[in-house]
C-alpha cells in the first residue's frame, strides 16, 4: 500500500510580519487546495518564528506569535535560538506551556533532565494511514544555554537515536527531524542518522534550497528566511516497506505584491496596538540633540553603573544613530538600539585598557562589518568605543595621561570595565587588546539596550527630584 503526503515548511521568519501577512495567505490557500482534493499534508515550521528585536515582538512578550503560529495551522515548530537565547527561562517556559503548536527539542532539557516547560522530545502525527514521527532540536552554541539559563545539554545524536526508537515502537512510518542546527551541521548529521531519519526540514543557517538535497539517503529541506519562500515536498511512501519511493520539492517565493491574510492582519493590527502604547512611554529628556557618539558615551556610563564598574566601554555598533532633543521614548530608544547583546563584568588589565584606547579610533576597526552573535541590523559596524571613567591626553594620535578615575592607569593591575558581550571576542569585535579578558558575569535576563534605558529612567527620576526639592 502507497501513499502521498505533502510537507509544507518554513523556518526563521524573525518576526518579518510583512512577509508574514503573505505567507500565511499562500499557506492557507495551498493547504485549502490540498484538502480539497482529498490530499494528506503536514505543515511545520524549523523555528526563529519570534524576534525581540522587533518591536512588535518585545512588546507583546512573543504572545503574538502563538497566536499568529495557531491562526496559519502549523502541526509542529521546531525550537529556535530566537525562541530561547532572548527570553528568560521564565517566559520561555510560559510559551511552550501556553501554544497550540508542539514545541519540539529534544537536546536541550532543564536541569533536572526533564522538558523545558511544554516542549516536546517527539510527537507521532497521523495523516490516512501514515503515521508520522517527529522531532527537533537545535544549535547548543557550545554550553551557552547552560550558563545562561541553567538548562542541561544532551548529545544530540544520542537523543535522537533514543526519540527514534521510541517513535518506532510507537509504529511510526516516516521519521521527520525539525532542525534549528544549520545546513552544514545537517549535513553531517544526514551522514550520522543514514537510516535512522528520512528527513531533515533544516533552519538556522537561512539557506536557501530551492529543490532538496539527498546525503546518505537523508533528505533535506530548507526555505531561507523572513517570510520569503514557502517550501513544499511531496513524498510517496511504501507502507508496507516504510520506505520513501518519490519525492518532489520546490520553494514558492513569496513578494510584496502576494495576496495579504486578513485574519492575521487582524492580529497584527491589535499586536501593533499594544506595541505603541509599550513604546510611547517616556523614559527621559534632553535639551539637546544626541550624536551617535553621545549615545554610545551615556550607554557606556550606563553600564559602568549597572555593574558597579571602575570602567565603562561600549562599542558604536551597540547603537545605529543618534537622538532628537526632547522626549526619550522607549520607542526612539529601540530604533537606533537594534542589536541583542547581554551586559557582561569583564576584568582587563591596564594594558589591556590603554591598548583600547590607542586603537578605538583605528578605521581598520572600526569600520568592521559585524554578522550574527546578536548584533541588529545584520552588517553594522563595530564602531569606535565610547569610555565611561577613564581620561586621557591624545596629541595627534600619541594617547598619554591616561586616568582611571581620576587616578594615573596602571599597566599591570586588573580593572573591573563593564560592558556588552561582543567586547569579550577579538574575533567579534576586531579589537586586539581583548584577548585574553576574563568574563565575571553576564546579565541573564537583560540585554544592553535594557540596561541603557533603565539608567535613562534612573537619570531622568533624579533630575525630577532635584528640581522638586529646589
Amino acid at each position: 500500500m502507497k501513499q502521498a503526503i505533502t510537507i509544507i515548511h518554513t523556518n526563521d521568519l524573525h518576526a518579518n510580519y510583512e512577509q508574514l501577512l503573505r505567507q500565511a495567505a499562500y499557506i492557507k490557500k495551498r493547504v485549502k487546495e490540498l484538502k480539497s482534493g482529498n490530499e494528506k499534508y503536514l505543515l511545520l515550521d524549523g523555528g526563529d518564528h519570534l524576534d525581540m528585536s522587533v518591536n512588535e515582538c518585545l512588546a507583546t512578550q512573543g504572545n503574538i506569535h502563538l497566536e499568529m503560529l495557531a491562526d496559519v495551522g502549523y502541526h509542529a515548530m521546531s525550537v529556535g535560538n530566537n525562541e530561547v537565547l532572548r527570553s528568560t527561562p521564565e517566559l520561555i517556559r510560559k510559551h511552550s506551556l501556553e501554544t497550540t503548536v508542539p514545541w519540539l527539542l529534544l537536546n536541550l532539557a532543564e536541569s533536572d533532565g526533564s522538558a523545558i516547560g511544554g516542549m516536546k522530545e517527539s510527537l507521532i502525527l497521523k495523516a490516512g494511514q501514515l503515521k508520522i514521527g517527529l522531532f527537533g532540536a537545535t544549535d547548543q552554541f557550545g554550553d551557552l544555554y547552560e550558563n545562561k539559563h541553567g538548562f542541561r545539554n544532551r548529545d544530540t545524536v544520542t537523543s535522537i537515536n533514543k526519540a527514534v526508537d521510541d517513535l518506532h515502537d510507537q509504529g511510526a512510518d516516516l521519521i521527520i527531524f525539525l532542525s534549528h542546527m544549520g545546513y552544514e551541521a545537517d549535513l553531517e548529521l544526514a551522514k550520522k542518522l543514514s537510516g535512522v531519519v528520512d528527513v531533515i526540514v533544516g533552519a538556522h543557517s537561512h539557506t536557501v534550497l530551492e529543490s532538496p538535497i539527498e546525503e546518505s539517503g537523508v533528505i533535506i529541506v530548507q526555505a531561507g528566511s523572513h517570510g520569503k519562500y514557502v517550501g513544499e515536498l511531496r513524498l510517496e511512501i511504501d507502507l508496507a516497506n516504510k520506505k520513501i519511493e518519490k519525492y518532489i520539492g520546490k520553494l514558492i517565493e513569496i513578494n510584496l505584491g502576494s495576496e495579504r491574510d486578513p485574519s492575521m492582519s487582524a492580529i497584527l493590527e491589535q499586536g501593533r496596538n499594544e506595541t505603541n502604547e509599550f513604546l510611547s512611554e517616556v523614559l527621559s529628556y534632553t535639551e539637546e540633540l544626541l550624536s551617535h557618539e553621545a549615545v554610545i558615551k551615556l550607554m557606556a556610563d550606563g553600564i559602568r553603573e549597572f555593574w558597579d564598574a571602575e570602567i565603562g566601554i561600549m562599542y558604536g555598533g551597540a547603537a545605529i544613530g543618534g537622538l532628537e532633543k526632547g522626549e526619550l521614548t522607549r520607542g526612539k530608544v529601540l530604533d537606533i538600539c537594534k542589536s541583542m547583546h547581554s551586559p557582561v563584568l569583564i576584568e582587563m588589565k591596564g594594558k589591556q585598557i590603554a591598548g583600547l584606547i590607542k586603537d578605538h579610533l583605528r578605521e581598520e576597526i572600526t569600520s568592521k562589518k559585524v554578522y550574527g552573535n546578536g548584533f541588529r541590523p545584520h552588517g553594522i559596524t563595530i564602531g569606535s568605543l565610547g569610555f565611561s571613567g577613564v581620561s586621557w591626553t591624545d596629541q595627534n594620535g600619541d594617547i598619554s595621561e591616561i586616568k582611571v578615575n581620576g587616578e594615573q592607569l596602571q599597566e599591570e593591575r586588573v580593572y573591573t570595565v563593564g560592558s556588552g558581550t561582543p567586547l569579550l571576542y577579538e574575533e567579534v569585535c576586531g579589537y586586539a587588546s581583548v584577548k585574553g579578558c576574563k568574563m565575571i558575569d553576564i546579565g541573564k535576563t537583560l540585554m544592553v539596550k535594557d540596561v541603557f534605558m533603565m539608567y535613562l529612567k534612573k537619570r531622568n527620576k533624579l533630575k525630577m527630584d532635584n528640581v522638586s526639592m529646589i
